[in-house]
């Protein structure tokens, strides 16, 4: 063998090593510094006006961007996170009493309500409904979904000093990423075989879907709260606006989402003997509020990111999928980039099948 070739595959393989143990050394911390980066990127912008009110002085822009950013956006994040953690535990507790007394035996009385009862007699020829034990049942199920909220929550409690360490973490990215972060971009793209055009494609690429997503998200959590609102004033409960708004921030949460706030009201309404209004919350709750994200976000996302309904979504459920919260914003980025590389390289292979280089060939 060739000893350059050797001395290269050493030398690659030295790479591939440290690369590897870089990974494992910054695992537990890529969620963190992940949000760091999207907060960095969408708020640069802001940051190079008050860049220019400073004199381009890095240092002093930075000091004031970053605690006017956790201000604004992280402290609020935090505290909703231990506000949901404290009304989870309570929940659990208000549950547990009901159980206990026997309160919650007004769930039996949902199959006699004279709204439901007739409905299910009319269906029963068609469908073969079991006697079922709604107390037993629902009961059952509705202490293991407080109980996972509630193990949720505790372990978020354990883990308050870990958590503390991971938040402090991303400020002080975040605060490097306004100081460091051109020169570390212009560095990266520097060591990179691509031209500075296709640069261009790819960073214009990252900044536009960013920027669609968190769009797309954003008026979609504000539709969820408009609906939900909507759902707690034809219920007759009271405050639909704050509610409503309620709702809006809960929908950020994966998985639960907007449950935590109309599941509880439905419930509620079902205590009080409003058979009729807790059903029809719950189902509205479940059929439109909480199922609309899935069409609206990639539809809010698609529009402003020029890409395809089915590339946005499959990239926020897989994303979501495998990388949680982080992942909505992920997945799509990763698949767009995917598809500018794609073109990128198609341009260079083909340069004559574009749709340009026809027009110019009829010219």
């Amino acid at each position: 063998m060739d000893r350059k070739v050797f001395f290269a595959l050493v030398a690659f393989s030295f790479l591939l090593f440290l690369l590897y143990f870089l990974y494992v050394i910054l695992a537990p911390f890529l969620v963190p510094l992940g949000w760091a980066g999207v907060i960095g990127i969408l708020t640069f912008p802001i940051y190079k006006r008050l860049h220019r009110r400073f004199h381009d002085r890095d240092m002093a822009a930075a000091w004031l961007m970053t605690p006017l950013v956790v201000l604004t956006l992280v402290l609020p994040v935090v505290g909703l996170v231990l506000f949901l953690t404290r009304e989870a535990t309570q929940a659990y507790r208000v549950l547990e009493e009901a159980t206990a007394s026997g309160e919650l035996l007004v769930l039996e009385n949902i199959r006699q309500h004279p709204a439901v009862a007739p409905w299910l007699e009319r269906i029963r020829p068609y469908v073969d409904l079991p006697e079922i034990d709604l107390h037993a049942t629902m009961v059952p199920a509705m202490k293991k979904v407080t109980s996972f909220v509630l193990g949720y929550s505790t372990e978020l409690i354990k883990n308050f000093f870990a958590f503390l360490v991971k938040l402090i973490l991303m400020v002080i990215a975040l605060f490097f990423i306004y100081k460091d972060g051109e020169r570390f971009q212009q560095e990266f793209w520097s060591i990179m075989p691509i031209k500075e055009a296709d640069k261009g494609i790819l960073v214009d690429t990252v900044r536009r879907v960013l920027s669609a997503v968190v769009y797309g998200i954003f008026l979609t959590c504000l539709v969820q709260g408009a609906l939900g609102g909507i759902g707690f004033w034809f219920s007759g409960l009271p405050s639909p606006l704050l509610f409503g708004a309620m709702m809006a921030v809960c929908a950020l949460i994966p998985l639960v989402g907007t449950a935590l706030i109309w599941l509880p009201a439905a419930i509620y309404l079902l205590l009080q003997d409003e058979v009729v209004k807790g059903l029809i919350l719950m189902a509205w709750g479940a059929l439109v509020v909480a199922s609309i994200d899935n069409f609206l976000r990639p539809f809010f996302i698609s529009g402003k990111a020029r890409l395809p309904v089915l590339v946005i979504a499959l990239g926020a459920l897989g994303g979501l999928v495998s990388f949680g919260l982080l992942g909505v914003v992920i997945g799509p980025i990763v698949l767009a980039l995917f598809m500018a590389l794609f073109e990128i390289y198609k341009g260079r292979i083909f340069p004559g099948d574009g749709p340009d280089s026809e027009a110019d060939r009829g010219a």
